[in-house]
């Protein structure tokens, strides 16, 4: 990052040693002079306020210091403004005052200061002086790291670790230097990015590495995270009951009791070979010893269901409020469930709407589906269809695999128009379809595609299509499938004689006719000026595609199309001039169309050529570097040949040692994996 603009000064040829300095290098020079003096003067009157305020060689005096810190902080010292906040924080030499402290450290940190970023993050998590913001917290943790705090990296990722970021190795690599010094927070946060990450980045060795590396150094939630691995096998690593068994005992010893809950389950469950009631209640029990709320959730579970040959729903209702009150969202959903069929209470279904919403606002996003159950039980106060459509919805958004199956049971034939009118999502219609598509119900399956397409759902449209043109679709709306393709034009206002087109030329739901394409994009071209349509046609006319070969008409399409905007028409235009297709080779403008199709509309297949006409000087002057840049857009976009390209200009043209490590990786990728390219030129 460059933090000012370098100012070049001219060298004056001098006739002898004597030379006097030119009046602006004199006026730099005195500058320079003043803002070190300044500089000085600033720095000894914040260490004259520490030391009054430390004690340091003299008596604490905290008046001294605010003075001395206020006078620095009149000269702009940054560091000065930083520590009267802290003696405004903790009332020292002057009246309490979390507002003024808050202020004076928003002030620092704007300026740069690492310490002052770090207080306003933590001010911003824990509602303290300031309304309670995690975004807010984020960006202050994040700019404190990079002013030059290390550890605030550790509670930056320590809070996106509850988030299920994107980018997980990235955030995992800015926290290991800190997490191998040791810092435990930095290796809590590592170790759960990486365990509930791993579907984004399946590397079961980096996660290993990581627990295992906490494991040693003796970190609770490391070693609880490494027996999660073995405990339930999810992260490509074989399940090993015994493997899980020696690190839940390690975590629970090290502090994380919660571990006697997941192993009293594991026996409960059978994990060692065989259900073990006893065991289970033992461990549960070692929990609850430890005041660990899984374990007063886990045995009232035990009780209520009866695992150890025992129901007992008053001891389990008694266990299952002792971990509500202490805020876990399980055990509210479960006392929800006691009071919504009457297991050991009288039902009241009034009771159990407040547990369950509870639980859901803890975050136990299951309770949904349970809590849509309830208002669909007629025999309830609460019945309410609607209500429970809508938390039908939200459980199958969240992932909950049953809610869907619940939600295909509430609709019959005559319902599925009100479904359109409702609030129901387009996805959760075309879910349906897929439902019903996987339990061979075809005649089902395309109603809710029809619903789908109603509700616009991109992909329906393909799969109506084939419903109607196979008869498949009961009391159909349309005469042919054709006409759904030209509802489909009407609902994303394209023109439909293009769209037809299309169906005509890649043979979708109708025989392919290359010709009779060209009949549809020719009407789409005169009724509406399609910009799709004059680039099929362009290319069809091109190549003598469906129509006879005229490479003058097909230049007059794709420049129609490119007026338009249609990336793909800049590049066509592009290997027009590039391989003289029925004009002369013209470099130079078939250079202008791939930078144009490039830099204005991001096309992938142009990016990739413009860089290839960089790298090889064709119609340009060869630019390596740039050519490199443009590589790189090209593999962001997708492009199949882009990284092999890349690694062999990198190879051939290395700039740094960055450049030569990459090729190498580039390279190996090409080697091993041998990407076969279907569309990319």
């Amino acid at each position: 990052m460059i933090f000012g603009i370098l100012q070049i000064i001219p060298v004056l040829l001098c006739a002898s040693y004597e030379c006097e300095p030119n009046t602006q290098s004199r006026m730099h020079n005195e500058e320079s002079y003043i803002d070190q003096q300044i500089n000085d003067k600033t720095a000894d009157l914040v260490a004259k306020g520490l030391a009054y305020e430390k004690g340091d060689g003299v008596e604490v005096d905290y008046a001294k210091a605010k003075a001395f810190y206020e006078e620095a902080a009149s000269l702009g010292s940054v560091q000065a403004i930083h520590n009267l906040g802290g003696l405004y924080n903790w009332g020292m030499g002057v009246e309490q005052n979390r507002a003024v402290a808050l202020d004076l450290w928003e002030e620092a940190a704007d300026a740069g200061n690492m310490y002052s970023s770090f207080n306003m993050a933590n001010a911003f998590l824990n509602g303290n002086g300031r309304q309670r913001s995690e975004d807010r917290a984020l960006d202050y943790y994040f700019a404190s790291y990079q002013q030059g705090y290390e550890p605030a990296i550790c509670h930056y990722g320590d809070l996106m670790s509850r988030r299920d970021p994107d980018e997980v190795l990235q955030l995992v690599e800015l926290m290991e230097s800190t997490a191998l010094d040791g810092e435990s927070l930095c290796i809590r946060a590592i170790s759960w990015l990486l365990y509930e990450g791993f579907d984004k980045y399946n590397d079961s060795e980096k996660l290993l590495y990581w627990v295992n590396f906490g494991t040693n150094v003796k970190h609770a939630e490391a070693t609880f995270i490494n027996a999660l691995i073995y405990d339930f096998g999810e992260t490509s690593i074989e399940a090993d009951a015994e493997i899980a068994k020696k690190y839940y005992l390690i975590a629970a010893e090290l502090g994380r009791e919660s571990a006697f809950a997941n192993l009293g389950f594991m026996y409960e469950e059978g994990k060692f070979g065989h259900e073990d009631p006893i065991s289970a209640k033992y461990y549960y029990e070692q929990a609850i010893e430890a005041d660990e709320t899984w374990g007063y959730n886990n045995l009232a579970t035990f009780y209520s269901k009866g695992t150890g040959k025992e129901v007992n729903y008053e001891k389990a209702r008694e266990l299952y409020e002792i971990a509500a009150k202490r805020g876990n969202s399980y055990a509210y959903s479960n006392l929800g469930g006691m009071y919504a069929y009457g297991n050991g209470v009288e039902i009241d279904a009034y009771k159990a709407e407040s547990l369950y919403k509870k639980s859901i606002e803890l975050g136990f996003d299951k309770a949904k589906l349970y809590l849509a159950e309830l208002y669909l039980n007629q025999e309830l106060p609460l019945f309410n269809r609607a209500l429970a459509l809508d938390y039908l919805y939200e459980a199958i958004q969240d992932g909950e695999e049953l809610a869907l199956e619940r939600l295909a049971e509430q609709f019959k034939d005559e319902e599925r128009k009100w479904f359109v009118a409702s609030e129901g999502d387009a996805q959760i219609a075309f879910d349906l379809a897929a439902h019903y598509v996987e339990a061979d119900n075809i005649a089902e399956a395309c109603n809710w595609y029809l619903v789908a397409f109603e509700r616009k759902h991109d992909e329906a449209y393909l799969d109506l299509l084939d419903c109607v043109k196979d008869n498949k679709l009961a009391n159909s709306p349309f005469t042919d499938h054709l006409e759904v393709a030209t509802q489909w034009a009407e609902h994303q206002e394209w023109d439909a004689d293009s769209l037809v087109g299309e169906l005509f030329y890649y043979g979708i739901s109708v025989t392919t006719d290359k010709s009779k394409a060209a009949e549809y994009f020719h009407a789409a071209h005169q009724n509406s000026g399609d910009s799709i349509a004059q680039y099929k046609l362009g290319v069809m006319y091109l190549e003598g595609d469906g129509v006879s070969k005229d490479e003058a008409a097909g230049r007059k399409f794709l420049e129609l199309s490119s007026e338009q905007g249609v990336s793909a028409a800049f590049k066509q235009l592009s290997e027009v001039y590039r391989r003289g297709k029925g004009v002369p080779v013209d470099l130079p403008k078939a250079f202008e169309y791939a930078k144009a199709g490039a830099e204005y509309v991001d096309d992938v297949d142009a990016t990739y050529q413009y860089a290839q006409m960089l790298l090889n000087g064709e119609g340009t002057e060869k630019n390596i570097a740039l050519a490199i840049d443009w590589f790189d857009r090209a593999i962001q976009l997708g492009h199949c040949k882009a990284q092999c390209a890349l690694g062999n200009v990198l190879a051939e043209f290395p700039q740094n040692q960055e450049h030569k490590s990459r090729a190498m990786q580039l390279q190996e990728f090409c080697t091993i994996k041998k990407p076969k390219c279907a569309n990319n030129t």
